[in-house]
């Protein structure tokens, strides 16, 4: 068996959806268009409401940055559901992993595998988790202890440049703006606005808003300002980031729309 790094994930309420009538096709057409799919040191495979990327072995020389490639893969993929407002939880650990071409069927299997399977399925919340073991290897996305087994993996990345001290809003939109950041940025301030709104529907399910709880107790671990502010002005954006967020959140899931 080979030590591979490996990223497991899991698209939340597919059963639902599928019952529901939901346009399933649409979320294979974002698998389809994954960046994952043109790095030839990363396999991916799909079977129902999962995902699976392993790294090459060689990677193993350098965890570090193949970590960093598996959270992006897993990001681009998040970025890519925000519009449809579907969520996902991943996992990623490092194990033993094999995966080959028999003549009629493909073989996957190993203790990657089933930790990550396990483990995710114990995990009451959304986003990205990071086994504990492989923490210190995050170097450039910031990690949060979620419990005594892993960190949350703060993905969105552009709430940094509007991450402030709380009496320090509202701030001035040109501190993205002048950069460009707002197309970007909107994708991730439409995912709180989600993320918040299904945390406090009580008409969802106990079990699916704890799982938003948790998620947004995450992000504002790391961002406390901001989503207390957001909370606050009940995510009237301009209020917190004084810019006319009308464009740019106009363009979310639209050809014109930074992730498309």
């Amino acid at each position: 068996m080979t030590d591979r790094m490996f990223l497991y994930i899991d698209i939340l309420g597919f059963g639902d959806m599928v019952k529901s009538g939901y346009d399933i096709a649409s979320i294979y057409r974002h698998i389809d268009h994954l960046n994952v799919h043109g790095d030839e040191h990363f396999r991916c495979i799909v079977f129902s409401d999962t995902i699976l990327v392993y790294a090459h072995e060689a990677w193993m020389k350098y965890p570090d940055k193949g970590l960093m490639w598996l959270i992006e893969f897993a990001q681009d993929f998040v970025y890519r559901l925000i519009p449809s407002d579907v969520h996902i939880r991943a996992y990623i650990t490092i194990g033993d992993f094999e995966h080959y071409q028999l003549e009629h069927v493909e073989a996957y299997y190993g203790g990657a595998l089933v930790e990550c399977y396990e483990r995710e399925k114990k995990i009451k919340s959304t986003g990205l988790f990071l086994d504990s073991r492989l923490a210190r290897l995050s170097t450039i996305f910031k990690v949060t202890p979620f419990d005594d087994k892993s960190y949350y993996v703060h993905i969105l990345q552009e709430l940094s440049g509007i991450s402030w001290e709380y009496e320090s809003y509202p701030i001035k939109g040109w501190i993205i703006e002048s950069q460009g950041m707002e197309w970007q940025t909107a994708y991730a301030l439409r995912f709180l606005k989600n993320t918040y709104d299904h945390a406090n529907d009580i008409a969802l399910p106990e079990a699916v808003r704890l799982k938003h709880q948790n998620a947004w107790k995450m992000i504002s671990i790391l961002h406390p300002g901001l989503t207390r502010r957001l909370a606050e002005a009940k995510f009237d954006f301009g209020k917190v980031v004084e810019l006319d967020w009308t464009e740019p959140m106009r363009r979310i899931g639209t050809p014109d729309g930074f992730f498309g």
